[in-house]
């Protein structure tokens, strides 16, 4: 799938979004992410094991994207590549294929040529706010 088809098909039109690396402190840019994204319609699924089952912006936080009960569309990592193995194994056991998003600081190449290799659509080094602000106005 070329990057306009995933802009049209999950970022203009306002998809559900599994954020993993999510946080509780507005001091993080996933937190304005995901605040950003939430006001314009994505239905969000904050992910941290780290912070489970707190709030996160009126959202109860999960521990791993195992326990998103629903299909999600975007798995959006804001992790370091060194901390992304659990989430990678666990996307490996869903039973559907959501684009990866790899957000800025989250580029991992050799986890980008695994799920390549293994049928995952690939975003790299564009933020997902900034592409829905920039291709998606009105």
């Amino acid at each position: 799938m070329k990057m306009e088809e995933i802009i049209e098909r999950y970022v203009c039109s306002p998809s559900a979004v599994a954020v993993a690396g999510a946080s509780t402190s507005r001091e993080r840019a996933v937190f304005g992410v995901m605040e950003y994204l939430g006001e314009n319609g994505f239905r969000l699924f904050p992910v941290n094991p780290n912070a489970a089952g707190e709030i996160i912006q009126g959202i109860r936080c999960l521990g791993s994207i195992k326990e998103i009960g629903d299909k999600f569309d975007i798995l959006a990592l804001f992790i370091s590549p060194d901390r992304q193995r659990p989430v990678l194994d666990d996307l490996e056991k869903l039973d559907h294929k959501p684009v990866v998003w790899m957000q800025p600081g989250a580029e991992n190449d050799t986890a980008e040529k695994e799920l390549k290799e293994n049928g995952y659509e690939v975003v790299k080094g564009a933020c997902l706010m900034m592409t829905h602000q920039v291709y998606c106005g009105d």
